[in-house]
C-alpha cells in the first residue's frame, strides 16, 4: 500500500514540475488573462478525429491520464479532418462536434483538476503534417478567441502521439 501511494505521489508531482519545451519554436501567450508557456504537446487520434493539446505540463500525455496537483493550463483543438484528405481545417465557434474540415478548441486553466478559467476558440485556421510514427507537425496555427482580440499564432510544433 505504501509503495502504491509513493508511486501515485511521484506521478502527480511529475505533472506539475518544470519540464522540457515542446519541440519547435517557443510558445508563450496570454489569451483573455490566461497565460500559457507550452512545455509539451501531443496528438490524440480517436474515431477519425484528431485532438491537438498544448500544455504547460512537462508531459501532456501523462497530465491527460492523471489530474495534475497544482495549476495546469491546456489548449485543446478537436479536428474533424476534411474528407478529401487535406491536412488543414477552419477553426469555428464551439459546437458538439466539428464537421469535416472544421476544428473547435478551448484554453483551460485548472487547479487540482477544477477549472477556474477558460476561453473558447472562435475563428482561425490550422494546418498539419502527419508522420508515420503517429506524431504530427503543426505547420501553422492561427486561433482567435471569443471575447478578446488575443490570438495564438505559431508554426513548426511537433506533437507526439498519445493514447490517454
Amino acid at each position: 500500500m505504501l509503495m502504491r501511494r509513493a508511486l501515485l505521489l511521484a506521478l502527480a508531482c511529475a505533472c506539475d514540475t518544470p519540464g522540457r519545451d515542446v519541440p519547435g519554436p517557443r510558445v508563450d501567450f496570454n489569451i483573455g488573462g490566461i497565460s500559457l508557456h507550452a512545455s509539451s504537446g501531443v496528438v490524440v487520434t480517436a474515431s477519425g478525429q484528431l485532438t491537438f493539446y498544448l500544455s504547460d505540463q512537462p508531459d501532456t500525455c501523462l497530465s491527460l491520464r492523471f489530474v495534475p496537483v497544482g495549476t495546469a493550463t491546456t489548449f485543446s483543438l478537436k479536428i474533424a479532418p476534411p474528407a478529401d484528405g487535406t491536412t488543414q481545417a477552419t477553426i469555428v465557434a464551439p459546437r458538439p462536434a466539428p464537421a469535416g474540415g472544421q476544428a473547435t478548441g478551448t484554453l483551460v486553466r485548472a487547479t487540482g483538476g477544477k477549472q477556474d478559467a477558460s476561453v473558447d476558440a472562435a475563428n482561425g485556421s490550422v494546418a498539419w503534417t502527419a508522420n508515420a510514427d503517429g506524431s504530427v507537425v503543426l505547420t501553422s496555427i492561427d486561433v482567435g478567441f471569443a471575447g478578446t482580440t488575443d490570438r495564438l499564432t505559431t508554426a513548426g510544433l511537433t506533437l507526439t502521439a498519445c493514447k490517454p
